[in-house]
């Protein structure tokens, strides 16, 4: 081994080393605790608030739950479905509105407990004012429900080029499947351009992008992985309604958005301990 290499594997080794410290440290278990309690009280207001504005295009809004239903246990997506259709069922002129003041209050709460979680990940001492920080937590919300909706818009119109190419290009299947990945792929690079911004504009301190995508696309494959993983354990080898009965269901969305918010703030740990081994970062 050559002395280059050998100073590549120990730099790895020093990076995975000072990167457990560091989560030991933040206790980022405890700060995955509080974000997805907040998770769950804007969870489903974000999801009234986002198939109501989609009620207003010509997008199916069923969309939003279908994408739900390829990452969440069976259990978990049918309690969200049923929930949200109710909601919808009894609908009136006056659900945006209260909808939306619903999500802003919810919201608000959320990303402050993101606000946290990530400055805490950075090192980085909060210096702005409550109500600065609530107005980036507004803008973040109605620019991911924005970005949901030209995701959904993505999806919707790449399956009609999608059927376009088949119909006039030799090898429907291939087309097809390569099609797919490019659709899918685009989709996947949206998401680390979401978690990006999060970790971006969010903190205290103004990072740039080439300091933030790292922790981005780790967390969003790390998301995607994890996601897809618990859904298939908890559909074929756990029976939560054994242990909690009807709360089952309640349990397995809390623990998803508990995993959610780990693999969240891991992100940003990821992020920091990468800047502060390149010196483009100091801890406070």
């Amino acid at each position: 081994m050559s002395n280059k290499e050998g100073s590549k594997v120990k730099n790895f080794f020093g990076f995975i080393i000072y990167f457990i410290v560091k989560i030991r440290d933040d206790d980022i278990f405890a700060l995955g605790a509080q974000l997805a309690y907040y998770m769950i009280l804007s969870f489903f207001p974000f999801l009234i608030f986002l198939l109501t504005l989609i009620g207003f295009s010509n997008l199916d809004s069923m969309e939003v739950l279908g994408g739900l239903r390829a990452i969440l246990p069976t259990s978990a997506f049918e309690l969200i479905y049923n929930i949200i259709i109710e909601v919808i069922e009894k609908q009136n002129t006056g659900l945006l509105g209260v909808s939306l003041l619903l999500v802003v209050w919810a919201a608000s709460s959320a990303f402050r407990a993101v606000i946290k979680g990530v400055n805490k990940a950075y090192g980085i001492k909060e210096t702005r004012s409550f109500i600065r920080r609530a107005i980036i937590a507004i803008i973040c919300t109605f620019a991911l429900a924005f970005v949901i909706m030209l995701t959904l818009v993505m999806l919707v119109f790449g399956r009609l080029i999608g059927n376009l190419l088949t119909t006039y290009l030799p090898f429907p299947e291939i087309v097809s499947q390569i099609w797919n990945f490019i659709r899918y792929g685009m989709v996947i690079f949206i998401m680390i351009c979401i978690f990006a911004g999060i970790y971006r504009y969010t903190p205290s301190k103004r990072l740039k992008w080439k300091d933030v995508f790292p922790g981005a696309a780790i967390c969003t494959i790390g998301w995607l992985i994890v996601s897809l993983g618990f859904s298939f354990y908890i559909n074929n080898f756990s029976n939560y309604s054994k242990i909690y009965g009807g709360l089952g269901a309640v349990i397995i969305l809390i623990t998803w958005l508990y995993i959610t918010s780990i693999i969240f703030i891991t992100g940003g740990e990821i992020n920091s301990v990468i800047g502060i081994r390149r010196g483009n970062l100091k801890i406070k």
